[in-house]
């Protein structure tokens, strides 16, 4: 089998490793089995690169990463859900998304992002613009104020920080409480899928752009939770995200 290809964003963060929807896809590839290699492309160059390559465009109308070309089938697919889709369509064992289950994780993860972080989006990306390429960061101005509808950075930076801050731990308190309803130790019980790894993968993103007072208190909400969902979703995936 010929290696697929996984498009991603570099950073400064250690091994250039940050972006959390491409994590995802290595997340699916790696719990699949499957080869792959890392293609770099830099925040601004995403546009011109996927429609040269022939990506489709995803929400908006933009194009995004994660995109995979699988040189096995010729198929070249945009979007983390539509891939972790394609996977388990392609290489079905160890299937992704349980059977029957493809509504209900389409409907999670924006209800997850929502509750957890909806209102914390502008200290995120505030910290994650310390991290971005200088090549980058222009277009990661440019292109996170147009989705948030404002036309100066120090809107965003200036935000009150504590109180996004109180608002980040009232969002993950609630999402402690889906997974308390679970009654096991995944958002579907004893079933392993997609929607962890949606969860595993903010908490990494989150990793990289929080300094370490900020990440003790994280890692201290929710009995350890959310460093402990990316441990065991790394452990299942045989990854070190």
């Amino acid at each position: 089998m010929q290696p697929i290809i996984l498009y991603d964003i570099p950073s400064k963060a250690p091994n250039d490793i940050w972006a959390p929807n491409p994590a995802k896809t290595r997340f699916c590839l790696e719990y699949k089995g499957l080869p792959y290699t890392i293609v770099w492309v830099e925040f601004k160059d995403i546009p011109l690169t996927m429609k040269t390559l022939g990506a489709s465009t995803t929400e908006g109308g933009r194009y995004t990463l994660p995109v995979i070309k699988d040189p096995n089938t010729g198929s070249i697919v945009a979007e983390s859900l539509a891939i972790a889709e394609y996977l388990d369509k392609t290489y079905p064992e160890k299937p992704i998304i349980p059977c029957g289950a493809n509504a209900l994780i389409g409907l999670f993860e924006p209800a997850y992002c929502s509750v957890a972080y909806g209102k914390v989006v502008k200290l995120i990306l505030t910290k994650t613009l310390e991290i971005m390429n200088d090549s980058s960061r222009e277009y990661f101005i440019r292109t996170r104020l147009e989705l948030l509808g404002e036309t100066r950075w120090e809107t965003v930076s200036e935000e009150n920080v504590q109180q996004q801050w109180e608002e980040f731990k009232k969002g993950l308190d609630e999402i402690d409480k889906w997974y308390q309803k679970s009654g096991g130790k995944w958002i579907m019980g004893d079933t392993f899928s997609f929607a962890d790894m949606v969860v595993a993968c903010r908490t990494m993103w989150w990793n990289k752009i929080f300094d370490e007072e900020q990440l003790r208190e994280l890692h201290s909400w929710n009995g350890g939770r959310w460093a402990r969902v990316l441990a065991d979703v790394n452990a299942e995936c045989g990854t070190d995200l």
